[in-house]
């Protein structure tokens, strides 16, 4: 431990670095660039999965299968938070508009539940049914779980998203420069050899701790 060093610095520092992250965070509304793979429970023909991430307002992705037991999986590319994301209907006919729908979310044998949500009859546009994830999720899985009208099938015109790329901050001394520190008072006179060698130490402890994370907590 540094000289005189306390939890609250601890607790500063990691702000600080927290607010690194966030300000060279690169965030964009897409989809194809964030996704590696679209599964579906099933499709019609001509009404594939390619449909639900070309951004056309005349295609659309159908299932063709078992009530209750239409799903999109995304697969998701390494690294990537989720801010956003959007179900975009597909209106024309009634009883193939989801009603109901529910988003799993983790790795693929081990998908828990994030949201259920319940879309309202008169909605014919964007539906946001995830927001705000804090980590990254290799997987996503939208099940719908009813149609409206008691609709055998569904379609989705598309899907959207807006996610941030999660990285590991570079760390070099230069950046507890005093010019940097003015907002947080505990770190101000540290020197910077310091900061950054404890930066180095917090950065290590959460990589392990994320390493082992899924084994102590089911």
């Amino acid at each position: 431990m540094p000289p005189g060093w306390s939890y609250e610095h601890d607790m500063e520092l990691g702000r600080f670095l927290h607010d690194q992250i966030e300000r060279e965070r690169h965030s964009a509304d897409c989809s194809k660039e964030h996704i590696s793979s679209i599964e579906v429970s099933s499709q019609a023909e001509d009404c594939g999965v390619a449909h639900l991430t070309d951004n056309r307002v005349d295609t659309f992705w159908e299932s063709s299968g078992l009530p209750g037991q239409h799903w999109v999986r995304l697969n998701m590319k390494k690294g990537i938070i989720v801010k956003k994301l959007w179900l975009v209907l597909a209106g024309e006919v009634n009883n193939y508009v989801p009603r109901r729908v529910a988003v799993y979310g983790g790795s693929l044998n081990r998908l828990q539940h994030l949201r259920t949500v319940l879309i309202n009859e008169n909605s014919y546009q964007n539906i946001c049914i995830l927001r705000d994830m804090k980590t990254h999720l290799p997987v996503l899985e939208i099940r719908i779980l009813e149609c409206r009208e008691q609709g055998y099938n569904v379609r989705l015109q598309g899907i959207k998203m807006k996610s941030v790329w999660e990285w590991d901050l570079i760390l070099n001394a230069d950046m507890f420069q005093p010019a940097q520190l003015v907002r947080y008072p505990l770190l101000e006179g540290v020197d910077a050899d310091v900061l950054y060698r404890r930066a180095v130490l917090i950065q290590r402890f959460i990589h392990l701790l994320d390493s082992v994370l899924h084994y102590l907590i089911p």
